[in-house]
């Protein structure tokens, strides 16, 4: 028996022979996360017997609806989604916040439950329902030494012991309330240190809310969330508090257009308006100080220029006027001694004269 022969019929070493008796590792099952099967409830499509990893089903208040007897029957919770970010944070040694930027973004579904019954295709007016808020707080320099990248409304600066009042008389028409958050536990945090309550009936974690309908093991950040989601976003945008709370409504209702895609064969009507408010295009993108600067720059170029134009203009006018002017005829004194000089010039020295 040849050499080759006997080691092919060798037994395989032990290791190999355990990599192939290993059973194929189980996929790791997505589990249903509490802010998703709360969107299914506002937007009523929520089956209690779809709750893969639930033992129990929740329990809900006694909320409203939002409903008109004309077609689309569609049928909203009557709450109001607010959402919360907070950037630039400075604490105390203690961990009391001192100075930080928080946006906020209102969303009411009684304006989702409208844009249904409007004519399709929606306008670019008619998707501008998501109010969204810019406050620097304790920060009233921070502007004039930065960009204002906030591009869905006006920056305010505000004091740290003004801001329960206003929060409150922002929200008070708003009720009851959903409180959403792309990572919610920093903004939870600084809420409760600031001993500031804004009686929400439930939080939504976008970050996790999005895993179930997008199949994802891990949170996405928002900025993964917008591709996926085909949400436009400038690039300079993002961790600006005002606009991250902004497209953090942009994002949840995607989720809860996903979701409705992978678990309903009849789509709700309401599908492809929740599309269009959240993909719908983003407004002028404020100028940052050096696009600010250069066109200053140009302005004054072109001022300049204009001005050359101008001079070269009226010194070009002057010389054709000069040139339209008829010639000057010779005084009379010049012309008789022309004459004298022609005479001369013309006798003749045998004239004797």
């Amino acid at each position: 028996m040849s050499d080759f022969e006997a080691s092919s019929q060798r037994p395989a070493p032990a290791r190999i022979l355990n990599e192939e008796q290993t059973p194929a590792q189980p996929k790791r099952q997505v589990f249903l996360r509490e802010g998703t099967v709360i969107l299914r409830w506002i937007f009523g499509f929520y089956d209690s017997r779809n709750l893969p990893g639930w033992k129990k089903p929740p329990g809900w208040p006694q909320i409203g609806s939002t409903w008109q007897s004309q077609k689309p029957n569609t049928r909203f919770k009557d709450v109001t989604f607010v959402a919360i970010d907070m950037d630039e944070l400075e604490e105390r040694n203690d961990g009391m916040p001192i100075r930080f930027h928080i946006g906020i973004s209102i969303l009411q579904t009684k304006d989702l439950h409208g844009l249904c019954h409007d004519p399709f295709p929606i306008t670019g007016f008619q998707t501008n329902i998501i109010r969204s808020y810019h406050w620097a707080v304790e920060d009233s320099q921070y502007f004039a030494k930065n960009d204002s990248r906030f591009c869905f409304g006006q920056h305010e600066c505000i004091p740290l012991s003004g801001l329960e009042g206003r929060l409150k008389e922002l929200l008070k028409p708003f009720s009851p309330r959903i409180l959403v958050a792309h990572g919610i536990s920093r903004e939870r945090i600084v809420l409760r240190r600031l001993n500031i309550d804004l009686n929400q009936i439930f939080e939504i974690d976008t970050a996790k809310a999005a895993r179930y309908p997008l199949q994802e093991l891990h949170d996405s950040t928002l900025r993964k969330l917008l591709q996926d989601f085909d949400i436009p976003c400038e690039g300079g945008l993002l961790h600006f508090a005002g606009n991250d709370a902004h497209f953090a409504l942009r994002a949840l209702l995607m989720i809860a257009v996903r979701d409705a895609r992978r678990e309903l064969k009849d789509l709700p009507t309401w599908v492809p308006v929740f599309e269009a408010v959240a993909q719908a295009p983003l407004p002028p993108i404020p100028l940052t100080r050096a696009e600010k600067a250069a066109i200053k720059r140009r302005e004054r170029e072109a001022a300049r220029l204009q001005d050359e134009l101008y001079q070269f203009r009226e010194r070009w006018v002057e010389e054709l006027e000069r040139k339209k002017q008829p010639e000057r005829r010779p005084s009379s004194t010049t012309s008789s001694s022309l004459d004298f000089l022609a005479y001369i010039a013309n006798v003749r020295p045998e004239d004797g004269r």
